[in-house]
């Protein structure tokens, strides 16, 4: 494979995008809201159909990314949004919330994505790089795209970091001190779920959540405060999303989003086995 600008680009926009995700991972399984990005992902399934459908039925253009990515979005945060007022439901609790979200907005996306590849226009080529990612049909335009919403996602972390950090560890006393807890938490679903919108065509709408979620696993098995967490994360995620995209890129049969998520599990394996060395190695002595 010859390494172009283009490909450059690519590695760059995706190396961006795995440091906000693995660092908004870290924040994401600090405050147990793990089933929650799930939720959001699966969300995002319907949204990209439903994004389809209506661009093809206004004129717009079914593979329009701004229609299919704001569609996309708006699925994603009301599916997650829902989660908390159906838990508070006596019989429900938030097992059952989630399970519901979660089996709802799949079901409601394969039956959309049927209607979808049975359009009648033929345009819905593109959308096949949403499931399961593709880093070789990235143009500049949306490399550039890729990097500004991560980067404002990263800006936007950064300075909520500090509120995150005392919200996850200590929930009453940050409200005592008057923390606006319930803010925070919409802030840290909003910044999921534009990490997951800006990893749709990076790592697909299948794996984006696992991808932002391993790397956060990973830098969580070792010691350290949740800030050096955050880092090593941020890290663990560039460093896999940028082995996974150049591996989908030299081997094409491989979906992007497959080979970055199978690259971080890869390495949590290999971490996990170095973390548990010498407690192994002292049993055995």
């Amino acid at each position: 494979m010859t390494i172009g600008a283009n490909t450059i680009l690519v590695l760059a926009g995706c190396a961006l995008f795995g440091a906000v995700a693995g660092a908004t991972g870290t924040f994401v399984l600090a405050r147990r809201r793990a089933l929650v990005s799930d939720v959001a992902g699966h969300a995002a399934l319907p949204g990209v159909a439903l994004g389809f459908l209506l661009g093809e039925a206004t004129g717009l253009g079914g593979r329009s990314p701004a229609l299919l990515f704001a569609c996309a979005t708006i699925a994603a945060l009301l599916a997650a949004l829902c989660v908390a007022p159906l838990a508070r439901l006596r019989r429900l609790g938030d097992d059952g919330a989630t399970a519901t979200m979660l089996a709802g907005s799949f079901g409601l996306g394969a039956a959309l994505l049927s209607l979808v590849q049975s359009h009648s226009s033929g345009a819905q080529g593109g959308i096949q790089s949403l499931l399961l990612g593709s880093a070789a049909a990235m143009r500049a335009t949306d490399v550039a795209a890729l990097a500004m919403l991560s980067f404002g996602a990263l800006v936007a972390l950064v300075l909520l970091a500090r509120g995150l950090a005392l919200v996850a560890f200590d929930e009453e006393h940050a409200r005592v001190a008057g923390v606006p807890v319930r803010a925070l938490d919409l802030a840290l679903v909003v910044l999921l779920i534009a990490c997951v919108v800006a990893g749709l065509q990076v790592a697909g709408v299948v794996l984006v959540v696992a991808f932002i979620l391993t790397p956060a696993a990973t830098a969580r098995l070792f010691a350290g405060s949740l800030h050096t967490t955050a880092v090593r994360a941020a890290v663990l995620g560039a460093t896999t999303a940028v082995g996974g995209v150049f591996a989908s890129l030299v081997l094409d049969t491989i979906p992007t989003g497959s080979a970055m998520t199978l690259t971080a599990a890869l390495v949590f394996f290999a971490a996990l086995a170095v973390r548990r060395a010498p407690e192994i190695a002292r049993r055995g002595a």
